[in-house]
């Protein structure tokens, strides 16, 4: 496993970090949507990973869900438009590919945050 290899009680890392992508791409309630409408969302789930590796101290979850089967769940989070990217709950990008620097830069405060929360 990469990444810390310190746990909490329930065997989760310390340093783990939840990023959710909402994309519109693949099946989407009963149909499925071509990777060529929304080549952002590909784009976006590529930068995650790569971001990721960057950041071998911090273990990185990505969860990819289809955008119209959670449409409501999105639109409270203020995600109007995919590829919606969520880290830790909060959303730091739609619509485009984020930059690299602002994926480090919302990972690693989400780190910050649970560190912060454990003291």
């Amino acid at each position: 496993m990469r990444g810390s290899k310190n746990f909490s009680k329930d065997g989760v890392p310390n340093n783990e970090v939840n990023v959710l992508v909402y994309r519109i791409t693949g099946k989407q309630l009963f149909f499925n949507v071509e990777d060529s409408y929304c080549e952002e969302c590909e784009l976006t789930v590529n930068r995650i990973v790569e971001v990721s590796k960057n950041l071998p101290d911090i273990h990185v979850k990505l969860t990819v869900k289809p955008w119209l089967n959670n449409i409501f769940r999105v639109l409270l989070k203020g995600g109007w438009h995919p590829p919606v990217v969520l880290v830790d709950g909060k959303r730091i990008s739609q619509g485009v590919v984020p930059e690299d620097s602002l994926l480090t830069k919302a990972i690693l405060d989400a780190t910050k945050r649970e560190r912060s929360s454990q003291t």
